[in-house]
């Protein structure tokens, strides 16, 4: 599980707009609940189940409470440890940093990463830590301006502009205060929060990646699990105390709260639960959004994403040093790829769609039974209906040209200088300041830009989008492509269309960043007659991807109006108000350690041992477990991590706590609020949970920190990290060594 999403995955964004909701109807365990609600979950039954601790432990406005220890890193979650800054989270979470500091003299991806001392930590470049500091409901003033009377436009310019103003009166740059105000149910709340943003993270011990992600993409969303998938690293601010960028001289930051560690480890029905930064569910979209996704958008980004592992797996494979560069990026789409493919099954299998028409038809008659109910909702569903026909009628053209757009970072400084250049032609008061800005930016930067480029890439993706024009029906052809290919047929297609790719890639014009600054001081007409495919080409898919914004704004516009009416309506009917869907704000959720049936005449228990990574070891990649690992489990060299018997030492478990992507690096806790693991996937059976929860066969799979301790201490050689840790129900042997 991953919330570094590929470029691609955003496009979900840009289409099925905003996010959803507040508490509290529940099923199950399912629900990402706001602190601010959790009094409103039912406690007795809670308490009952195994919560021990009372809610202001967990959440506090007016004191340090769990919140404070439970923090965003960069595209995971995290939890401070210690009171001197050291956190944990996730190996994946961390992975891209061990990728930027590593090169073909130290694979600190490949081999991990262990810091002696301070002085030794590995600065995370790129990373921060955001704490949240506040949370507070704005509707009443984000609506404020907000009539009946206004346009889809006018209604989201109103809106844009009273958040930007609350969050602009909420930040405080020079303290590393941000602010974001956020819409809940679709848009009928808003919720301002604030953070506090740490820019200097550090990575103290990271294992090797046959223990961190063992099992590799074989095993990803899958149980059982052998995964080490853990990374302590450590937070450090100036020394006034303040946010600062690295320096040797920053001092480590005291969090107002820290966790503690229990080391008594958990059992079958245990109740547990987690804090953290789910990403992002769309659990209360109408039938329409859900059938899109499922028969449209989604398989489209499969076959798109499939053909990115292919292209960049060539790429690497006979070049170590881009080999190692490109880990990060491949694990990021392969992880996105194997949860949309998971989930448009599990949608299928469920017949999510069915459901939710029933559910539609069933609201439908409650407003048919009322006057009043008509005049306020008669008008939703087949507005929605309506919007989604005109949508599909440009699918999946329209998402092909987005994906062409964004294809590299070179095809869009292409457009920049056709953009430039057109530009510098008008009279001088026409000319755009902004865009003689971007590209003196753009010139700046050219040289990291064609850093990062692969020619090979660029190469095979286009001819792949050329294919995949060539594939759409008849109404939904791309003028460009088809004014250069369409007069062609079969494999001479083809064919043309992989020179057209090979001559943009390959291009003496585009090939360096010297040869392609000196572009920028071209007219229109110079550029013309150095015949280049990519200027005009990338010219033409901009005009057409500018035409898909304003289709998408205006598609976005109508169903930001409705979807609010939708959940409103549903939560009439239904009496109560839902939790709201995951918007990656601070969430807590709970439930209990189980197993469950995968599929018949199979039953999987809840927990894996170090015997289970034995079992698995192959001795070649991705089930290769280092042989010092295997030593100390011929040895039973265990120390005080061993199962009771003794003879083994616990890895992962599961639970039915209701987590998604950014939930990576969240602590699971017992009812006490003592950490007893580390969220890091959900199963293959539990796909689909942005859209629904699976409570008979969704699970979280953590690490239990027992196998976090032992890999640290007696594998890593990192024990000196367990004397900052606050650890309870610790082994007697363990207590006196301490």
């Amino acid at each position: 599980m991953t919330s570094t999403y590929a470029r691609a995955a955003a496009l979900l964004l840009s289409f099925l707009l905003f996010v959803s909701l507040v508490p509290v109807s529940v099923l199950g365990d399912e629900g990402m609940f706001l602190p601010d609600t959790l009094n409103q979950l039912p406690l007795k039954k809670l308490q009952q189940r195994g919560l021990k601790i009372p809610i202001t432990d967990i959440y506090n406005p007016n004191g340090p409470s769990i919140k404070d220890a439970v923090v965003i890193v960069d595209g995971g979650t995290g939890e401070f440890l210690s009171p001197e800054g050291l956190l944990l989270t996730n190996h994946h979470v961390a992975f891209e940093a061990l990728v930027s500091a590593s090169d073909q003299s130290k694979d600190y991806a490949s081999n991990g990463y262990l810091a002696k001392n301070r002085g030794e930590e590995l600065p995370a470049r790129g990373y921060t830590v955001q704490i949240t500091q506040t949370l507070k409901d704005v509707t009443a003033d984000v609506l404020s301006g907000v009539t009946d009377a206004m346009t889809p436009p006018e209604r989201n310019a109103a809106i844009a502009g009273k958040a930007q103003a609350i969050e602009s009166a909420s930040a405080n740059p020079a303290e590393g205060i941000t602010a974001s105000v956020l819409p809940l149910n679709e848009g009928l709340a808003y919720y301002l929060f604030t953070y506090l943003e740490l820019r200097d993270v550090r990575i103290v011990y990271a294992p090797p990646k046959n223990i961190g992600f063992f099992g590799g993409d074989p095993d990803n969303f899958e149980w059982p699990r052998h995964c080490g998938d853990f990374t302590f690293m450590r937070v450090y601010v100036g020394k006034d105390g303040k946010p600062a960028d690295y320096s040797a001289t920053n001092l480590p930051y005291k969090p107002k709260k820290f966790l503690s560690i229990s080391m008594g480890g958990v059992k079958e029905n245990d109740f547990v639960m987690v804090m953290g930064y789910p990403g992002s569910t769309r659990r209360y979209r109408e039938s329409y959004s859900v059938g899109y996704n499922q028969d449209v958008f989604m398989p489209f980004l499969i076959d798109l994403f499939n053909k990115q592992i292919e292209v960049l797996q060539e790429a690497g494979k006979n070049d170590r040093a881009l080999q190692i560069k490109l880990q990060s990026r491949i694990f990021d789409i392969a992880n996105t790829l194997k949860d949309f493919e998971g989930s448009v099954v599990a949608m299928r299998r469920v017949g999510i769609v069915d459901q939710k028409h029933k559910d539609e038809a069933a609201l439908t008659r409650w407003i048919n039974e009322s006057p009043d109910r008509q005049k306020k909702y008669a008008d939703v569903l087949p507005s929605l209906q309506k919007a989604y026909d005109e949508l599909l009628k440009t699918q999946p053209r329209d998402a092909l040209i987005q994906q062409m757009a964004g294809l590299s970072d070179v095809f869009q400084v292409a457009v920049l200088i056709n953009s430039a250049a057109a530009d510098k032609e008008k009279p001088q008061p026409e000319r755009s300041s902004i865009l003689a800005a971007r590209a003196q930016r753009v010139r700046a930067v050219l040289a990291e830009i064609f850093a990062e480029r692969i020619p090979g890439f660029d190469r095979e993706m286009i001819a792949f989008y050329l294919r995949k024009a060539a594939e759409l029906p008849p109404d939904q052809k791309i003028e460009p492509i088809e004014k250069r290919f369409g007069s062609l047929q079969g494999d001479a297609r083809v064919r043309a269309e992989a020179e057209f790719a090979r001559a943009v890639a390959e291009s003496k014009n585009l090939s360096t960043a010297e040869s392609i600054s000196k572009l920028f001081d071209m007219t229109t007409g110079q550029l013309h007659q150095l015949n280049e495919p990519l200027l005009d080409f990338a010219g033409e898919i901009a005009t057409l991807n500018a035409q898909v914004a304003v289709h998408t704004r205006a598609f976005n516009g109508i169903v930001g109006r409705l979807r609010p009416l939708l959940v409103r309506g549903m939560s009439e009917m239904r009496g109560g108000t839902p939790y709201p869907d995951a918007n990656r704000t601070l969430r807590f959720t709970y439930g209990d350690v189980k197993g469950y049936i995968p599929h018949d005449a199979a039953i999987y228990q809840p927990f894996t041992k170090l015997s289970g990574v034995i079992e698995k070891d192959t001795g070649h990649e991705p089930f290769d477990a280092p042989e010092k690992l295997k030593q100390l489990y011929r040895t039973r060299d265990f120390g005080p991590y061993a199962t009771p018997d003794g003879q083994d030492v616990p890895v992962d478990f599961l639970s039915t706590t209701d987590i998604i992507g950014g939930n990576s690096g969240s602590p699971i806790m017992n009812g006490r609020g003592e950490q007893v693991g580390i969220i890091f996937d959900g199963n293959y059976e539990g796909l689909g949970n942005d859209f629904f929860y699976n409570d008979a066969k969704g699970r979280a799979i953590s690490v239990d920190i027992r196998y976090v301790l032992f890999i640290a201490d007696k594998f890593g050689g990192a024990g000196y990290v367990l004397k900052e840790l606050d650890i309870r129900n610790a082994p007697a042997a363990m207590r006196r060594a301490a």
